[in-house]
């Protein structure tokens, strides 16, 4: 009796390591994989509209700084290799840059210069690439400040070329031959480790070009119910099937909130707008995407 007792006892104490060992694995593997996403920077001629579209009048501007983060809210990152592009060669990637000088740190405070990481540019495919490795990555980096996010990894400049067509562009994150993204996760800090591939969940940094101010379609430099009109037209004919009748700089100016439609609600912005600054004196009145993000 003792005997089958001891034989139960030692089954239980077996199966109790396994389920923890199972936990413990579980854990290792369940961490939230990091992604990565672009912001642009506000020039004279460059706009980030609400959604986070980058809006671009080309008669101020041709340049558009930008930066490229890791969000890692788990904390697990040993090791990034993050690599983008713009298939559009009109959209040319220029002037990479560590972010010390412009923000005064890296996300990780093993890298404390911008010549301490690995920064590359790649002309034949219109890319650049940054690598956050170190010799010893048995532990996650550990974070310069609070989220991963709070500094950039890498800063560039997306410059459009001469003879650049108005309409939607686009920077993302790859994962193409030689050129991958990964990043090698440690999730318990003793030497394990599992490698994700987060090119396809990581965000975009999407365009659009125009040669005229955000929400004047009809290029008269006001915007007003003459442009509303235009873009309920142009809905119109996109609900029943028709071609918009917009070029493609109407096109791209004429969704001011950046949600990739042109529809009423861009129509109801811009009319918003219009007897705003028809009661409001000239130098006083904010600019329509300012207007649009509740800003005074």
């Amino acid at each position: 009796m003792k005997k089958f007792i001891s034989i139960i006892s030692s089954m239980a104490i077996t199966a109790t390591l396994s389920a923890a060992f199972c936990t413990n694995a579980a854990d290792a593997n369940s961490f939230k994989e990091p992604t990565f996403y672009f912001k642009g920077v506000e020039t004279d001629g460059v706009e980030e509209l609400l959604s986070g579209l980058i809006y671009v009048n080309q008669k101020k501007s041709s340049t558009i700084p930008a930066a490229i983060y890791i969000k890692d809210e788990d904390k697990v990152a040993g090791q990034v290799f993050v690599k983008w592009a713009s298939k559009n060669k009109s959209l040319e990637l220029k002037n990479i840059t560590g972010p010390v000088a412009k923000y005064g740190a890296t996300p990780y405070k093993e890298f404390t210069s911008d010549d301490s990481m690995n920064l590359a540019t790649y002309t034949e495919i219109n890319g650049m690439g940054a690598n956050y490795s170190s010799i010893s990555s048995a532990k996650p980096m550990a974070y310069t400040a609070e989220k991963s996010d709070a500094y950039p990894m890498a800063c560039f400049d997306a410059v459009l070329t001469k003879d650049a067509a108005c309409g939607s562009y686009s920077i993302d994150v790859i994962n193409d031959n030689t050129y991958f993204t990964s990043v090698v996760c440690r999730p318990t800090g003793d030497g394990k480790f599992k490698e994700v591939f987060p090119a396809e969940n990581s965000e975009a940094l999407p365009l659009n070009v125009s040669d005229r101010k955000l929400g004047d379609l009809n290029d008269d430099s006001r915007i007003d119910s003459n442009d509303a009109s235009n873009v309920l037209k142009a809905y119109a004919k996109n609900s029943s099937n028709q071609d918009s009748g917009l070029t493609a700089a109407q096109t791209a100016c004429a969704d001011v909130n950046g949600d990739g439609k042109i529809d009423s609600v861009d129509a109801s912005k811009i009319l918003a707008y219009y007897a705003y600054a028809s009661t409001t004196k000239d130098d006083d009145i904010i600019s329509l995407n300012n207007f649009i993000k509740g800003k005074k």
